[in-house]
């Protein structure tokens, strides 16, 4: 029996081809070791677990076929490990692209909010001409205020810059995850320092 047609026969394949491909990408897993350990083994749906298959165990060692059933084991936790860290990473970049959104509304308000300013500021002129001194100290204000809104909002803008670069580097870094078919901790290791904004070079 084919790794494939046995991952699929044991229900594995409800995780998709990443078991397929991380079992397939073992050291031990050249066609003949695979099979062998594929042959030892049943996989327990209930124990979520490979177990030892009787009847190959009757006519073969049993120690070659324990060790067979702890490399699969091995093999399938680690990928489940895995697995977790990348739902959990998935998790995290919907979590800022929610962060962005609301980085973006808060930057259409300050952009409104500057609007206004500007607005209120040629109406006042327009208004109170004939009251120069006046005006004059509250059009400072306004242009006070208006300087620090640009301000905020430049900062907004920088921020979401760095936000979103952060992002496209963790989609970056999971698209090669999947298309390398490699979910190693280093590769896990880069997701989460770029995440945290940390340089990983």
């Amino acid at each position: 029996m084919k790794p494939e047609q046995f991952i699929r026969e044991k229900g594995l394949d409800k995780c998709g081809d990443e078991f397929e491909q991380h079992f397939l990408s073992l050291p031990f897993s050249n066609s003949e070791a695979a099979q062998k350990c594929l042959d030892a083994c049943d996989f327990d749906v209930k124990q979520n677990a490979f177990i030892p298959n009787a009847k190959w165990f009757n006519n073969n060692d049993v120690d070659e076929g324990v060790i067979y059933c702890c490399m699969l084991n091995t093999a399938y936790m680690s990928f489940l490990k895995q697995q977790a860290k990348v739902e959990g990473l998935k998790a995290t970049i919907k979590g800022n692209h929610g962060r962005i959104a609301e980085l973006e509304r808060l930057n259409r308000v300050k952009a409104q909010a500057i609007l206004d300013l500007h607005q209120e500021i040629k109406e006042l002129k327009a208004s109170h001409h004939g009251e120069v001194i006046g005006h004059e100290v509250h059009l400072k204000k306004i242009k006070q205020e208006r300087d620090e809104l640009q301000t905020l909002y430049t900062q907004q803008g920088i921020n979401m810059f760095k936000l979103q670069k952060r992002v496209d580097a963790v989609i970056i870094e999971i698209e090669n995850m999947y298309l390398s078919g490699a979910i190693g901790f280093d590769t896990v290791k880069k997701l989460e320092q770029a995440l945290k904004g940390e340089d990983s070079e």
